[in-house]
């Protein structure tokens, strides 16, 4: 796990250039550094040491054909690859996963080596015969990778910041257009960053750099359907529980300590009962969060005691929220509101203390409708027939009733549901979950400011490249292709390399999760029930009342919390004229946010905490 950097046409100061970008991504790699430059290229690594320790060292250099690679990830199943190469007659200076890829890619070339291995991962890889540079991101879109081409030069990073103090982007400023679908999403979808000049490479999508143009072309897309008709649940069950198994055992190598988040849900219940089986002596992490509708220990505890794993529970108290509140505040270079950015801050930090790899849940809830979006979506063609008057009557007799706060309480899941009233089915689920409507957009930005895009292209986008005509396998294409990346592995991510932390999904496994997708709709969600088959997978392992308890996301009280310690912080940056987003938007609009929600008359955590991330990106300095 690590962090790399790197820019074509190098000129007499790459070295100090790359020294200043790697510098920015630490965090990423605290165990050691290197860095290449030549007349056609410089790289740059930070790396976090987690297989083979003595070895693994990067940028990996060719001296013979001058092919180099910088790699930020994990190639699973590398052994039986490295194998491979030795029976093939190669020859493999160590044993890291690094150099199996890198041996790979100079036998059977980028697009092949894709096609075969399995990962998370993010590299850049220059061919020294041709001159080409080629950029991959892995499938599913567990590690980020930023690019910009301006005057014929690539510039390249895992991290804004660290491409922001690359010469040509120093200045780089928000862009307006991405700003409007950011105050929707939460996030930045599709392969917009945030900022002017700055893309990020799509998962599943391979760069091909040469003679000054880029090529961005797709390596794998999601493929539904297929399993046959005559597959019985039985049967599918039993290949579920092989891959995933297989999948753990592949996640549980490495040279360094591995442990588990551990929820009380299904989906870590599940990999806890696969790492048992796998080894006994995998401990089990668990935070505990100090306001009870968010707490989940009591289901974990029981999950380890049934699976008979090693169990840590870390009590989180306010202080800690206010450490995570800072960390996050300082760090974030890209705008992502989700603020379970928080407590998967805090979880990691915890764990790092006695493990340098975990594994998590993620990928779960997208491959099987585990949302209570999903159940909602069965109604979204009636929803679609209200009138939009009709969600925002509903909205103006919610605003008469005294705020609440709590997890997911009623007036604030009503609240985002009316929001999707009288608007197209395929676009619903974004309203559902958006933190402004259109006409709060209007509302809060100033009439010369307000860009004129389309906000919901990237849904569009993304039902494109669906061959799918099932509306569930649809709304689940839709999540897995931006939401799952965009947002809750990038959550991960960030909150996981900020502390120096690797995070494995094992649900994201390639062989696990084509075969989730190969998957009838109707084994996915069954009437009101979501994840269908997986809980009857996890109904093999895990007590039956685990599996039937109502999903419960992960968070803190952040309406509490905007009322109290973290009123006077966000506040004063929201008020900070000086802020180069400051002159977009309505000031008395956000004037009105801060007082309502401090006063108790509206819950405006969205809105408030969207706002405070933009407005900290915005002034984070390119340097």
């Amino acid at each position: 796990m690590c962090g790399i950097v790197g820019f074509t046409h190098p000129g007499r100061d790459s070295k100090g250039v790359l020294a200043a970008m790697m510098e920015t991504l630490a965090h990423r790699g605290p165990d050691a550094s290197g860095l290449h430059v030549d007349e056609n290229i410089a790289l740059g690594h930070r790396r976090l040491a987690v297989i083979d320790l003595e070895g693994g060292a990067q940028p990996r250099i060719d001296e013979e054909t001058g092919d180099a690679l910088v790699f930020n990830g994990e190639i699973y199943g590398y052994r039986e690859l490295a194998e491979g190469l030795r029976n093939d007659g190669a020859s493999l200076k160590d044993h890291s996963d690094t150099e199996a890829l890198f041996r790979l890619i100079q036998r059977y070339g980028v697009a092949e080596t894709l096609e075969r291995v399995d990962g998370m991962y993010a590299f850049a890889f220059h061919e020294g015969r041709s001159g080409k540079l080629y950029l991959a991101r892995d499938r599913f879109g567990e590690k980020p990778l930023f690019y910009g081409l301006r005057n014929g030069a690539l510039v390249f990073a895992s991290e804004i910041k660290a491409l922001r103090r690359h010469p040509a982007y120093g200045q780089a400023g928000l862009e307006r257009a991405a700003v409007r679908q950011y105050l929707t999403f939460e996030y930045l979808p599709g392969d917009r960053s945030g900022f002017e000049g700055v893309a990020k490479l799509r998962p599943g999508h391979l760069l091909v750099f040469e003679n000054g143009k880029a090529d961005v072309q797709p390596y794998w897309r999601p493929v539904y359907g297929g399993c046959g008709p005559n597959l019985g649940q039985a049967q599918a069950l039993d290949r579920l529980d092989a891959l995933l198994d297989e999948s753990v055992r592949q996640r549980l190598i490495a040279d360094v300590p591995v442990g588990l988040f551990l929820s009380g849900g299904v989906d870590s219940g599940l990999l806890a009962a696969a790492c048992a089986r796998q080894s006994a002596g995998i401990t089990a992490f668990t935070v505990k969060m100090p306001e009870s509708s968010y707490d989940e220990t009591e289901g974990a505890a029981r999950i380890a005691r049934h699976c008979g794993l090693p169990h840590e529970v870390v009590a989180l108290g306010g202080g800690d929220v206010m450490e995570a509140f800072q960390a996050v505040s300082a760090m974030i270079d890209e705008p992502l509101a989700d603020y379970s950015l928080l407590p998967t801050f805090l979880v990691c930090r915890a764990a790092r203390k006695t493990m340098t790899v975990a594994l998590g849940g993620d990928g779960g809830d997208e491959l099987f409708a585990g949302y209570a979006s999903f159940k909602a979506h069965r109604f979204a063609k009636f929803m679609s027939l209200a009138s939009p008057a009709l969600g925002a009557c509903l909205r103006a007799a919610l605003n008469l009733l005294p705020a609440r706060s709590g997890y997911m309480n009623l007036d604030f899941v009503l609240r985002h549901v009316s929001q999707g009233f009288g608007r197209s089915v395929d676009i619903q689920n974004a309203l559902w979950m958006a933190a402004f409507t259109d006409r709060e957009q209007t509302a809060l930005w100033k009439p010369e400011a307000m860009p004129e895009n389309n906000i919901f292209q990237p849904i569009g986008e993304a039902l494109e490249t669906c061959a799918a005509k099932d509306p569930l396998e649809r709304l689940i294409h839709v999540f897995t292709t931006t939401y799952l990346p965009e947002d809750i592995l990038a959550k991960v991510d960030r909150a996981s390399m900020m502390n120096s932390l690797e995070v494995r999904s094992p649900y994201l496994a390639r062989a696990f999760a084509e075969y989730a997708m190969s998957l009838p709709p109707r084994w996915k969600a069954k009437g009101g029930q979501t994840k269908y088959i997986l809980k009857k997978l996890a109904e093999r392992h895990l007590p039956e009342d685990v599996v039937r308890q109502p999903k419960h996301g992960f968070g803190l009280p952040l309406t509490d919390l905007l009322r109290g310690p973290l009123y006077a912080p966000v506040s004063e940056t929201l008020m900070d004229a000086a802020n180069p987003v400051a002159g977009w938007f309505q000031r008395p609009f956000i004037e009105a946010l801060l007082a309502q929600h401090k006063q108790g008359k509206r819950d405006h955590r969205k809105k408030l905490w969207t706002l405070y991330i933009l407005f900290k990106a915005a002034a984070r300095p390119g340097k």
